[in-house]
């Protein structure tokens, strides 16, 4: 998800700074850029700052959003310690331990679940593994993280592909025939710390933070669970799974470059992300492309006044991204981050429209547009659904998105950061990467994300800019579904009548999509 913190005032002292910074930088005397980042960073706290994964015009009047509260839980059983958790540890990744234990759900396969502890920090990542449904011992192990910053995996696997979908009274689940468990082996992963389940005392600020943390989980998953270690792996998410994925991906393929100093050697074969935001100076230019055009029934959204506006300030926007490119620091991140939401995006939420899905008005109390995100946080706050999933009691109260990760996100401008030249590096490592994007979307749109990737450098840039975008039709109802481009290893698939969660919206035609890509089938074939 991509979340947005609306500003809910100014002062004149800290705009003129702001402005100061800006204009001036570098010219002034070092005083005055302090004195400039710290009006920058003390609007932040309290500006329209997002997480790709959840917008909504009640957030415009409400702040902050469901804050993660650590009191604890009531819970109805024996307390979680004395459950019958394994407690792995591997000599090979020292100072942490695995707790986990077989959980039941409305899936009948093989599932597990439970926290990676690690002791030198005291931090502990949440976990939930579901083996496939068809060949769980070949099947490809398949990593999930939804956005944010600081939204929890959860919400994908009781809102979107998991095999049990929190119905919307909240206080059960449905089989989900649609699961990508379907066709293999999936970890749903709450991170970074202190999001849904996971709770510890580090302060993860920036998606490379984020990318150590999980290449540890990996490795620790891989050594406890030695059953999959060869299987192909891929990993997925959406929204701000665009900074998190290539940036994971860089650091697994590091790793694996290392096996031999004592790293687990992971068969990562691909990287999907779905909706993404991944490379914001372009992506912020066609909001107003998006927004303006008039090609389906739905748009435009805005009228030409506010079109033309959008125009107008987008070069200065540009030019703040550019600084933040070249020189990635808060000092330039933060400011541009700040001037091109307030330019570009925060116009939308007077349209009361939902950001993730433009045919939709915005809904629900939790300010995250889904009543289904409302339902998802009073199941998962039932204190037997807790004891059964082994939730340790110093996790504190569910909350689909930490505004606290958010925040800490947003003053180090990883938001501003262009995360494209992970792609690229993955792709000149010969790891198959889909950029897939659901169509009725916003906030990540796909004229965004069509135009980051035709302007990626990399080595088939020139025969990917080339490709014929081909119809794509679902195997099972040969009905056309969307349009794929491909060339070499990197496909790009947009999505009919989809928003921002594609496989909430589309479950049936994402299962085809996810099972061909695994098996490295094209998909402009019937």
């Amino acid at each position: 998800m991509w979340r947005f913190y609306k500003r809910k005032q100014i002062s004149v002292l800290s705009f003129l700074l702001y402005r100061l910074f800006f204009f001036s930088y570098p010219m002034r005397p070092f005083y005055t850029r302090l004195l400039s980042l710290a009006a920058v960073t003390a609007t932040a706290w309290s500006t329209a700052y997002a997480d790709l994964g959840f917008f909504a015009q009640s957030q415009l009047d409400q702040w902050p959003i469901s804050s993660k509260s650590q009191d604890p839980i009531p819970v109805v059983k024996e307390p979680i310690q004395a459950q019958q958790f394994r407690v792995l540890k591997n000599d090979r990744v020292k100072d942490y331990a695995v707790r986990v234990k077989e959980t039941t759900s409305c899936e009948e396969g093989v599932q597990y679940s439970g926290y990676i502890d690690n002791f030198q920090t005291d931090d502990h990542l949440f976990f939930w593994f579901f083996e496939s449904r068809s060949s769980p011992d070949t099947d490809p192990v398949v990593l999930w993280l939804n956005g944010g910053p600081g939204c929890s995996s959860m919400m994908g696997a009781w809102m979107e592909l998991g095999p049990c979908l929190v119905d919307k009274s909240g206080n059960s689940t449905v089989r989900n025939e649609h699961s990508w468990n379907s066709v293999a082996n999936v970890i749903f992963l709450d991170q970074p710390v202190n999001v849904g389940y996971s709770y510890g005392k580090s302060k993860v600020r920036d998606s490379k933070q984020s990318a150590n943390d999980v290449a540890a989980f990996l490795q620790l998953f891989f050594g406890e669970f030695p059953e999959y270690s060869d299987n192909p792996f891929h990993i997925s998410g959406e929204s701000y799974g665009g900074h998190y994925l290539p940036s994971l991906a860089t650091e697994i393929i590091r790793r694996n470059k290392e096996a031999d100093r004592g790293h687990i050697h992971i068969p990562f074969e691909s990287m999907l992300i779905g909706n993404g935001w991944t490379e914001p100076r372009t992506q912020l230019r066609h909001y107003e492309t998006y927004s303006c055009a008039t090609d389906s029934e739905y748009k435009p959204i805005f009228d030409e006044q506010e079109c033309e506006k959008m125009r107008n300030t987008y070069p200065r926007c540009e030019k703040l991204m550019s600084a933040c490119y070249r020189f990635p620091s808060p000092l330039t991140c933060v400011p541009a981050n700040f001037y091109c939401e307030k330019t570009q995006q925060e116009n939308f939420g007077a349209t009361g429209l939902n950001p993730y899905d433009i045919r939709k008005n915005c809904t629900g109390d939790s300010g995250l547009c889904y009543d289904e995100i409302d339902a998802i946080g009073k199941y998962a706050n039932n204190p037997e659904v807790r004891w059964e999933l082994g939730v340790d009691e110093k996790a504190g109260e569910y909350s689909g998105c930490s505004d606290s990760v958010g925040y800490r996100f947003a003053l180090t401008g990883d938001g501003a950061r262009d995360f494209s030249k992970h792609v690229a590096e993955t792709l000149h490592e010969n790891i198959r990467v889909l950029l897939y994007v659901g169509d009725m979307d916003w906030i990540c749109n796909w004229f965004g994300n069509l135009a980051w990737s035709l302007k990626m450098e990399w080595s088939g840039k020139e025969g990917y800019g080339q490709a014929l975008e081909k119809p794509w039709y679902n195997k099972n109802t040969m009905e056309k579904a969307g349009e794929v481009r491909n060339h070499e290893n990197l496909t790009f698939l947009r999505v009919f009548d989809a928003g921002h969660m594609v496989p909430y919206d589309q479950p049936e035609n994402a299962l085809d999509f996810f099972s061909r890509w695994l098996e490295n089938e094209s998909l402009s074939e019937k």
